[in-house]
């Protein structure tokens, strides 16, 4: 087979439509592998004998021959495989650019639509579950789109020998990092924290792993997941269009596939590409870019990482972009994790996962920025609500001929009565540095029978987050 029959002439005749979405180094190494193996064959086609009959070949140069026939074809497979992934990213470019023309046909293309140019690796934090890392890899690699997009690392501190054999089963698909095991390195944990050893362990390998990523391999992002989360459909197009938030708003300093309050009975299951601004730092599966490692390497914590980057003096009143319905869900390893399934039964395991995909690229996602987010908030928040009790609240959420109204209002006054306002609605009551999970500006949403729900502030009472709030012993059953 001629080897320029390894490109098509229909990809080469879309290069120049695709060249403002591939990258500079993609299409100069196309050229180069091809200019390479035309080179090859010149030179061997110049200094190989000429043969005109195969008697004029003798026993002595067969085997030489042959060695230069296999050569040949060892090169040509390889230039077939790379050429292969070339074409590959250049047709996810191609679609990319048909995502761009027909937005502008819709009416132009903002400045928050698009796909992020730069690859987005996954960092994959593991320790010794094989079988979960196993099937969180399987979802990964069956829907990112482009392995050179997003590359995945997988990161692993224990001594496991079972995860090693896992890692290596996906071959070329993922990027493996062993660290020493946290079990032996010398980690110093204060000894009233010695029941929290896991909590120091995994804070330590979050700054290897995050290193590795940042400083070693040079990522401008990462989006960071661990081995007993599954992924939605579209979780690689959400990050994608999410990113350019992070570069160009200073007021976000990180994207969440997560959505604490995301149970299908709190959850508007027709509004899946719906985003929200939130002041809550939820993790399980997020993305944050190199500026803020930049800012975080420093002073990384020894232990809790995920309550350090919550407190006031880190978050700095910067928010995240989480969904309406969650791009993660929790499987069922997550039960044995360092948390011991806290909150994994009433809550975490019923987390629903989005099922059909949006494409958040094509997407005009301007309304998270801050000064139209706000404007839009308030009134819908405060305005055009309907203010009323808790009690009459339930009553009108359970009246079907009042499905498709008004938002409800229902104002809160401190922590306590919070927390019980919140059990009669069925979300999450705790407090991270006195912000109620998914709240934005103290307000907490969520939509029960065909009905959006504000559980909010009374703003005559409640100015500010107040980082003393937190849930009494006694009411952590409630």
């Amino acid at each position: 087979e001629r080897p320029w029959n390894l490109i098509s002439c229909d990809t080469i005749s879309n290069w120049s439509k695709m060249l403002p979405r591939c990258s500079n180094a993609s299409i100069f190494l196309v050229v180069l592998l091809t200019a390479s193996l035309w080179i090859y064959l010149f030179y061997n086609y110049i200094h190989s004998p000429a043969v005109y009959s195969t008697s004029s070949i003798s026993e002595n140069e067969i085997p030489e021959l042959s060695k230069r026939v296999e050569k040949l074809d060892l090169l040509v497979a390889e230039e077939r495989v790379a050429l292969r992934g070339m074409r590959e990213e250049l047709e996810a470019a191609q679609r990319d650019n048909q995502v761009f023309a027909e937005s502008a046909i819709k009416g132009g293309v903002s400045s928050f639509s698009g796909a992020w140019p730069d690859p987005i690796p996954v960092l994959v934090f593991v320790c010794n579950r094989a079988e979960a890392l196993r099937n969180h890899l399987t979802h990964l690699i069956r829907t990112r789109p482009s392995a050179s997009r997003f590359p995945i690392v997988v990161s692993q501190d224990c001594d496991s020998d079972d995860v090693r054999e896992t890692v290596d089963s996906f071959g070329d698909q993922v990027l493996y990092v062993k660290h020493l095991s946290g079990a032996t390195a010398d980690i110093k944990i204060p000894p009233n924290h010695v029941r929290y050893t896991t909590y120091y362990r995994i804070a330590r390998h979050y700054k290897l792993g995050l290193e590795h990523v940042f400083d070693k391999l040079g990522y401008t992002s990462v989006i960071i997941t661990e081995d007993d989360l599954d992924v939605a459909p579209d979780f690689f197009e959400y990050f994608s269009a999410t990113r350019k938030f992070l570069a160009e708003d200073d007021t976000l300093f990180c994207v969440s596939a997560w959505n604490d309050n995301g149970k299908e009975n709190l959850i508007d299951l027709n509004d899946a590409g719906r985003l929200y601004r939130t002041d809550f730092f939820s993790g399980l599966g997020w993305m944050m870019s190199a500026d803020l490692w930049k800012e975080f390497a420093p002073i990384w914590p020894t232990g809790f990482w995920d309550d350090w980057m919550r407190d006031p003096l880190r978050r700095k009143d910067r928010k995240c972009i989480r969904p309406e319905i969650s791009r993660t869900s929790m499987s069922v390893q997550g039960k044995t994790g360092a948390s011991k399934g806290l909150f994994f039964d009433k809550h975490l395991i019923k987390v629903k996962l989005n099922p059909k995909p949006v494409n958040f690229t094509s997407l005009d996602l301007s309304y998270l920025r801050r000064e139209n987010y706000d404007i839009d908030f308030h009134r819908l928040v405060y305005e055009e609500s309907i203010l009323m009790s808790s009690d009459d609240a339930q009553k009108e959420l359970i009246n079907p001929a009042r499905v498709n109204e008004r938002p409800i209002r229902i104002e809160y006054t401190g922590n306590i009565d919070y927390i019980q306002k919140a059990d009669r609605l069925h979300v999450m009551h705790d407090f991270k540095a006195g912000v109620p999970r998914t709240a934005y500006q103290g307000v907490v949403n969520c939509f029960i029978n065909e009905r959006r729900v504000f559980l909010a502030p009374d703003r005559n009472v409640i100015t500010k987050y107040d980082p003393s709030w937190h849930v009494p012993d006694n009411m952590e059953d409630v």
